[in-house]
């Protein structure tokens, strides 16, 4: 079905690769191959919302894949596509969402998932005639230390090598003709405002793909990881296809979702019955809705190469409010998540999530609840090859490790905090980010805290759209907020609590960014780690705008907080290999200050407690 704002052109050329599936040397699955589509139930439209029963197809591109050892044969990959507000615009609200720049400048995401085996080569063409390459350097391949080899077969198609690995490969595939400078116009007092055209005071903050394309290429599960990730005996219910009713009266372990388009519609979320504990998106399974999982099991699973869309509901859907846009502010608790789950300490629950798309969130996309912190750190969960697309809205967080978590091989577009770290004895690795305008890509404070033992290692942020001209205090690659009942004070710390044991290493952020990191520490702090932050450079801000903090703040009887020696013992703040580009930033350079290459503007009685080096 092709919609308004479809050219002569691109309908042609839609209708030419939809026509290809049908081809001889095309074809749709193997061995060492798994790609899906879906017939008779796609739109190919930019201007408004699908249909329930569809999905929307790309209107930029199209991918097809064919395996190293059978180069002549070729197997489509749908190409799926997200657009601001999935079309709909702003229902029920007129105030801001976070949407606005995205919608604006006319943005979109497009993705495509498929599952290998072996090494293969992704053709990518596009579908707008303006969009033609001379040559394979006019793609850019994020990030760009995969080192890709990428070869231009015609002005309108490229194709990239992607070697097999078992953690399989998320990355960007930019076109010259796509890219759009972002401006902070910096007009008025405040934070000013994002623009794609300068006017007469603006400077540029950052370079992205207005139309953007994302390549999931993830390993075939086989042996004991597919008799993990794949159900295929037990208590198995599989939903029919199309409008899902009744969802919470499902009484068995496992919901499967076989390739199909479901829906729940705009006023619908189901509490599953807690018989479930396993809820399977096959590739090519596509569902609009959401899932809350009650507590009482020790084991819960999402797994699956499909889809999880939010796309019918509208921006912050408060279940006090019948799943309509909340009617205050506020509705932290009460608005609606992807996935939601309940923390019990008699099960100490643990989550396997893997492979699953989440589109769209219309909030944070997942939150645990308890009845305590204690409880809370009973909940346990393992994460990998896990994609978040088209968080457009403010609040569309990424994930919150809860304790003796993992998140591995994973991508993630948020428009809030990225990955939260709130708990003890975590890891994240190997993770690609592109980051919205609002929030860190790291976060562990908002309130004092008890938690050690915590690594970060192998983060490539590919985008980073943060424009902000006032100092916000949650904001940055690394951020530790100031309370979120008082941000402003600073006598709400905790003496009693320590964060120590906190790793960052090997962080990537490409192209131009706003800040490394803001600290405004509500608990003693030890040993916090910042190992080879490479920073490709900052973008045209002010100075002052891009600073980095550190404030040590103190409880309401005035007590300051302890922050390990860093000089002295090596036990405070360090940043060790912290470069702008090929810049290294130490101390001993004196090339650290507010207005230097290193932008940072600690607090002058914290001297001994961090370093540069």
């Amino acid at each position: 079905m092709f919609g308004p704002g479809i050219t002569p052109y691109l309908a042609l050329a839609i209708v030419f690769a939809l026509a290809c599936e049908a081809a001889p040397f095309l074809r749709r699955d193997s061995q060492n191959i798994h790609v899906w589509n879906h017939d008779g139930a796609v739109e190919y439209q930019n201007s408004s919302a699908v249909a329930a029963a569809n999905v929307r197809g790309s209107t930029f591109y199209s991918t097809t894949i064919a395996l190293n050892s059978e180069p002549d044969v070729f197997y489509n990959s749908f190409v799926y596509m997200s657009m601001p507000r999935g079309g709909k615009g702003k229902v029920g609200y007129s105030t801001e969402d976070g949407a606005e720049y995205a919608s604006s400048a006319q943005m979109s995401m497009s993705w495509s998932t498929f599952l290998y085996g072996e090494d293969a080569w992704v053709y990518v063409s596009t579908l707008d005639p303006a969009d033609t390459i001379s040559s394979a350097n006019d793609v850019t391949i994020r990030p760009t230390t995969r080192g890709f080899t990428k070869q231009m077969v015609n002005p309108t198609t490229i194709r990239i090598f992607v070697p097999y690995q078992a953690q399989g490969y998320r990355f960007s595939v930019e076109f010259n003709t796509q890219l759009v400078t972002t401006y902070n116009t910096l007009s008025g007092s405040g934070s000013g405002q994002p623009s794609t055209t300068p006017g007469p005071n603006g400077v540029p903050i950052h370079v992205e793909p207005r139309n953007s394309l994302l390549i999931f290429a993830e390993a075939i599960p086989t042996g004991t990881m597919a008799t993990d990730l794949i159900p295929s005996t037990g208590d198995i219910y599989y939903p029919t296809s199309g409008l899902l009713t009744g969802v919470e009266d499902i009484n068995h372990q496992i919901i499967y979702f076989q390739p199909g388009v479901y829906y729940m519609g705009s006023n619908y979320a189901p509490t599953l019955s807690s018989t479930v504990q396993w809820v399977y998106l096959a590739p090519g399974a596509y569902v609009k809705g959401s899932f809350e999982f009650q507590g009482g099991a020790s084991w819960l699973k999402i797994t699956g190469f499909g889809v999880l869309s939010g796309e019918q509901y509208t921006y912050m859907p408060d279940r006090n409010n019948g799943l309509n846009h909340a009617l205050t502010g506020k509705c932290d608790s009460s608005c609606l998540k992807l996935f939601q789950f309940f923390a019990s300490s008699t099960t100490s629950p643990h989550l396997d999530l893997h492979g699953v798309t989440i589109m769209e969130p219309p909030f944070n996309s997942f939150v645990v609840y308890a009845n305590s912190e204690s409880d809370l750190n009973q909940f346990s969960m393992s994460v990998s090859s896990y994609h978040q697309v088209g968080a457009w809205y403010w609040q569309t967080d990424g994930l919150e490790l809860y304790a003796n978590s993992i998140v591995e091989n994973s991508f993630f577009h948020a428009n809030d905090d990225v990955v939260k770290l709130f708990h003890s004895d975590t890891s994240s690795t190997n993770i690609v980010i592109w980051k919205g305008e609002n929030g860190p890509v790291f976060q562990f404070g908002w309130a004092p805290r008890n938690i050690q033992n915590i690594n970060i290692n192998g983060v490539d942020v590919i985008h980073n759209r943060i424009w902000w001209q006032d100092v916000k205090v949650n904001t940055c690659l690394i951020n530790h907020a100031p309370s979120a009942v008082d941000p402003s004070s600073s006598t709400t710390a905790d003496t009693s609590k320590t964060i120590q044991d906190l790793t960052f290493s090997n962080v990537r952020s490409e192209g131009m960014n706003m800040c490394l990191i803001r600290i405004w520490a509500l608990s003693n702090m030890f040993n916090i780690n910042v190992n080879n932050m490479w920073i490709e450079s900052w973008n045209g801000m002010p100075a002052a705008s891009q600073q980095s903090v550190f404030h040590a703040l103190s409880d309401s009887a005035g007590s300051q907080v302890s922050i390990g020696n860093e000089v002295s013992s090596g036990q405070g703040l360090g940043l060790s290999n912290y470069r702008i580009s090929s810049t290294q930033v130490t101390k001993a350079a004196s090339n650290w200050q507010d207005t230097a290459a290193g932008r940072l503007n600690f607090d002058a009685n914290l001297w001994e407690n961090w370093n540069a080096f």
